[in-house]
């Protein structure tokens, strides 16, 4: 990339380009979202666009902006044209076991996941929400572990406008939505619910059957089977059809990343092994940051990936602890 703060700029041909960039998506891409992306106003792009600017420069300053967003498209997309294709989802021994917890719980069950991270979780859920009707997933946070933050997290999930609620409005609202559905409410990172969270989950399940499948850490079964308050969780323990805990992902895991990323050589094959394998690694998704690291120093040379591009973009990350 340049700089082009004191540099003439084409008017016109970044008009050009501008519009076609737009029109690279189907349908074309909002301007109100063009507006975002490059940082012009949205009154600015949209008359400069349409040759209408009227700035008695002709439009040269909004030209430098159009110019210095294009280059960072250009840099962006020349970037990831030399990452490896990402296979999206792809079974696994572990993915196909979640699978079979979510028809579990759709079918108007409780089921509990709670893996280390890299396991699949993720791609899992949105796979299964992909193929099955009914499936509405509220993500938890720090935020959101609370009741009322629960609760609204699930009416969004259900496509409920946000508003001032009362707790027992809010939760009755989610009762009436998913009354007679047959649906599957997913949790994601259930671990930071609240006693009081776990058990308005519960208590829809009683009132509606609705299917619940909780996803999270270790810590989450943890909490529910030997955990301090785990006296306080007997009810939902009870309803707990079935639970899966695993810490890292299975070596059958790793051999089918391998395959779905096109990855043959042995040597890279067991090294990345060894890195998912390893506690608190991160699972599959370091893999998958260190295949794209390590492609693009082999692309920058010109040749193809190998075992020493791994190791050299592992120093940069935080798995460099692991000797594998």
């Amino acid at each position: 990339m340049i700089n082009v703060k004191d540099l003439p700029v084409d008017v016109e041909e970044m008009r050009f380009w501008l519009n076609s960039y737009r029109e690279l998506s189907d349908p074309p891409m909002p301007w109100s979202q063009l507006a975002k992306e490059s940082g012009i106003a949205l009154g600015t792009i949209t008359t400069f666009a349409a040759g209408t600017y009227g700035a008695r420069d002709g439009g040269s300053n909004v030209a430098r902006k159009v110019f210095q967003f294009r280059q960072m498209v250009e840099a962006q997309t020349m970037r990831q044209s030399q990452l490896p294709t990402n296979p999206g989802y792809f079974d696994t021994r572990t993915s196909l076991r979640m699978m079979d917890l979510l028809e579990i719980a759709h079918s108007g069950r409780i089921t509990v996941v709670g893996t280390g991270p890299g396991t699949g979780k993720t791609f899992t859920m949105d796979e299964y929400a992909d193929r099955a009707a009914s499936v509405w997933r509220a993500t938890m946070s720090p935020a959101t572990g609370s009741l009322l933050a629960m609760t609204k997290s699930v009416l969004a999930a259900l496509g409920v406008e946000p508003r001032y609620l009362s707790k027992a409005d809010a939760a009755a609202m989610v009762t009436t939505r998913i009354s007679g559905r047959k649906g599957l409410l997913v949790i994601d990172e259930g671990n930071w619910l609240t006693l009081e969270s776990i058990e308005q989950l519960r208590n829809w399940h009683d009132i509606t059957g609705v299917g619940i499948c909780i996803f999270g850490n270790e810590q989450l079964i943890q909490t529910i089977k030997t955990g301090p308050k785990r006296d306080q969780l007997a009810r939902l323990l009870s309803r707990i059809a079935n639970m899966h805990e695993q810490r890292t992902p299975l070596p059958e895991d790793v051999a089918a990343f391998c395959d779905a990323w096109g990855i043959e050589q042995p040597d890279i094959r067991r090294y990345l092994q060894n890195i998912a394998l390893t506690p608190d690694s991160g699972g599959l998704r370091e893999c998958k940051q260190l295949i794209e690291a390590a492609t693009i120093l082999a692309v920058a040379e010109d040749r193809g990936l190998s075992i020493a591009d791994l190791r050299d973009a592992q120093r940069e990350r935080a798995t460099r602890w692991i000797r594998a």
